[in-house]
């Protein structure tokens, strides 16, 4: 990856989703020339690249140097501590939620449903907790299931917390992700617990991803870093109670 690619991945990163003209305008090349870079990052399965326009696809396969994983560990450590003795947790597939499967308390149950296999394989370890996962379509760059069979599994499931992570959180446009194969699963998970704990780092924030997957008014509560600025934190707590680790 050149530098001017890099440059790219981290606009794109940083708004979610961005037009091609806005990409070239930013580093002053044509947009002929962002095509050809476009075309190099959605190869390596870094962007999707969709008509006249970048979206960012969070990626649980990238290398140590990941986005953020240091507040996403300390995210999902907060997360973790909020699950107490003889709950039952559902987990989406998002690295974030990773992390807070990592951190799960050893010395209490738990009943723990997932769609992700990273997560199963963690969960699996610790004999005190009963776990329950999905089967379906394997996805690599999630680590999860996906499909019609994952789908009735989490429809059966009736939890009292799910954890999930998100890749745009907007007033506007409520939660967003970048594979619309995953989003009529990923509100099922949503919907299948009493509460639902988003976990999402702070550059999620007033960006949206390609598809729209629920509404802000259908998330309990965000855990975040503290990495968000005053502003915005201001922003969203007048619609959604946020903690910031």
């Amino acid at each position: 990856m050149n530098t001017r690619q890099q440059d790219i991945l981290n606009l794109t990163e940083k708004h979610g989703e961005i037009t091609i003209k806005a990409l070239a305008e930013a580093l002053k090349v044509s947009e002929m020339t962002i095509h050809r870079d476009l075309d190099f990052l959605q190869d390596e399965k870094l962007i999707h690249k969709k008509r006249g326009a970048a979206v960012f696809i969070e990626n649980s396969y990238r290398n140590s140097s990941d986005f953020y994983l240091k507040e996403k560990r300390e995210i999902g450590k907060k997360a973790a501590t909020l699950l107490s003795q003889g709950q039952s947790v559902i987990f989406d597939n998002s690295t974030t939620a990773i992390e807070c499967a990592r951190c799960l308390d050893e010395n209490i149950s738990l009943t723990c449903y997932t769609t992700n296999l990273e997560i199963s394989q963690i969960i699996s370890k610790n004999r005190n907790h009963i776990l329950y996962c999905s089967g379906g379509y394997y996805f690599p760059d999630s680590s999860g299931f996906i499909g019609k069979q994952a789908e009735d599994f989490v429809s059966q499931v009736k939890a009292d917390i799910a954890i999930v992570g998100a890749s745009g959180i907007s007033l506007e446009n409520g939660i967003t992700n970048p594979y619309p194969m995953h989003n009529i699963l990923q509100n099922k998970i949503i919907h299948s617990a009493k509460r639902c704990i988003l976990v999402a780092d702070h550059s999620k924030f007033d960006r949206t991803a390609m598809e729209k997957t629920a509404e802000l008014s259908d998330i309990d509560m965000i855990i975040t870093d503290s990495g968000i600025s005053e502003e915005l934190l201001e922003k969203y707590r007048k619609h959604i109670e946020i903690i910031t680790v």
